[in-house]
């Protein structure tokens, strides 16, 4: 009889472990990106868009929450041009928010952007740009050090935006190795925001 037992009892424990939700054998893999929907760009490396996506990015602009962020990015915009970014409509002096922990690293006023902040994640591996703000906060300059959910700017309509449409331009692009960030891959950030 014990012998019979000793040869049921893995069986049992098994079972029993099945029964009362304990693990059983190794835990799942992580699923790819674009298993939850998200398109890597061609020349964006793997590993780099799951540092990424690991960020946790905030939506950069207070209070705004993720269903009235609407995808534009890729959308047609005057004629061949593609927009590599995202827009966030918002009330005009409606905060603009750092998507993620970083350094600002250029500040610019003119062109299509009007006044923009480009900010980098802390390895520099990612650039966010953020474009046509009222604003800049009061003090802020290149190579401050900023945390997620600072706030850095406020929505406008500076540059090429709508008079009449106030929101925040959001574009992600991966820094080149030559660090010439206009030339960086776009990456759709809305599927990276985290609320």
């Amino acid at each position: 009889m014990q012998h019979r037992f000793a040869l049921f009892a893995p069986a049992l424990l098994l079972l029993a472990a099945c029964r009362y939700g304990k693990p059983v054998g190794p835990a799942p893999t992580r699923p790819s990106p674009a298993a939850h929907g998200a398109v890597i760009p061609d020349g964006v490396p793997l590993a780099d868009y799951d540092y990424l996506r690991e960020r946790h990015l905030r939506i950069p602009v207070a209070g705004v929450a993720l269903a009235r962020i609407p995808d534009s990015f890729d959308d047609a915009r005057d004629g061949e041009r593609r927009h590599h970014a995202v827009d966030i409509l918002a009330p005009k002096g409606t905060p603009v928010l750092a998507a993620d922990d970083g350094r600002i690293f250029k500040l610019r006023t003119g062109g299509a952007g009007g006044i923009t902040i480009y900010a980098v994640d802390p390895a520099e591996r990612f650039v966010y740009y953020y474009a046509h703000l009222d604003r800049r906060r009061k003090g802020l300059a290149e190579g401050d050090r900023v945390t997620k959910g600072d706030t850095i700017g406020f929505v406008g309509t500076t540059g090429n935006a709508p008079k009449d449409t106030p929101h925040l331009h959001f574009q992600i692009m991966l820094m080149p190795p030559d660090h010439k960030w206009w030339t960086g891959i776009p990456v759709n950030p809305r599927p990276l925001f985290v609320e």
